[in-house]
């Protein structure tokens, strides 16, 4: 069965998303990605986004999300595969500095700091983003706005 996760769209007033970068232990890999992690027994994709908001970036008391996209995954990480299904909340934030309040170890030894990017710069730059069509999805979702329904992204950000 896939790990369950919720992926954080947090956009402030300019449109911009913020990303984490982190390094693989194992590759090396550096790459970009969304506040976000695994849904734990009991929690609501609202209480574990507002979890994982504390605990990467300190943001406390955010506002409920909206459900966007759903995506599922497999990828390589810190040296095996792992399964997942992502559930993506739009959460419109004011502009702050990260200051994570409670990385697990894993994570205080692989995050590499942290970034707001406009849909343009995502799709510029030569970094790696994960998803990799985030800048494309971004700019799709500002444009057009919140979907009507929940739109599976899994084939649109393959990689």
């Amino acid at each position: 069965m896939p790990r369950q996760t919720v992926k954080l769209l947090l956009v402030d007033e300019s449109g911009r998303v913020l990303l984490i970068r982190h390094e693989d232990r194992v590759t090396g890999l550096r790459a970009w990605y969304p506040v976000g992690g695994g849904i734990e027994g009991g929690e609501s994709l609202q209480q574990a986004a507002e979890r994982e908001a504390y605990e990467e970036v300190g943001l406390e008391a955010l506002t409920p999300g909206v459900h966007v996209w759903t995506r599922d995954h497999t990828y390589e990480y810190d040296g095996r595969t792992v399964d997942v299904h992502e559930d993506w909340l739009l959460h419109r934030v004011g502009h702050f500095s990260p200051a994570p309040a409670r990385l697990s170890d894993h994570e205080a030894a692989t995050v590499r700091g942290f970034r707001w990017w406009s849909s343009d710069e995502l799709r510029d730059t030569a970094d790696t983003v994960f998803p990799p069509a985030l800048g494309d999805l971004l700019a799709g979702l500002l444009r057009d706005g919140v979907p009507r329904v929940v739109l599976d992204i899994s084939s649109a950000s393959a990689g």
